[in-house]
């Protein structure tokens, strides 16, 4: 993983951005670019960390996954840099960075929410 990326000019560190699961205690790194609170609308850049995998869930909303960087594992298959993964609003599905860290650009037009469903 990249300790920084640029955005307009300036350097973010991913470490100021971390963000511990309520659910899980599972670390990932978040920095939202976009959080739209009348819509619900959020894009963001989110880097699983290696051996971080959400288990069996669902959401309220749709969601997708822009892989930047690793190889996303999910429920319906692998998914390598440049790839666009949609998962619809009710799936039930699992993701994350088995082999290595994973950077995607993580995009939903609703308001996120997560049900784990083997709790």
């Amino acid at each position: 993983m990249e300790g920084t990326f640029g955005i307009h000019g300036k350097d973010i560190i991913m470490e100021d951005h971390v963000h511990v699961s309520s659910n899980t205690g599972e670390t990932s790194y978040q920095i939202k670019f976009l959080d739209d609170p009348d819509t619900g609308m959020m894009i963001k850049k989110v880097i699983y960390k290696k051996g971080g995998m959400l288990q069996r869930h669902t959401h309220h909303c749709a969601h997708g996954l822009y892989i930047l960087n690793g190889v996303l594992h999910t429920s319906i298959g692998d998914f390598e840099p440049g790839s666009f993964v949609w998962f619809k609003e009710g799936d039930t599905m699992v993701h994350g960075a088995k082999d290595g860290d994973v950077e995607a650009l993580f995009i939903t037009n609703k308001p996120f929410d997560i049900r784990y469903l083997d709790r």
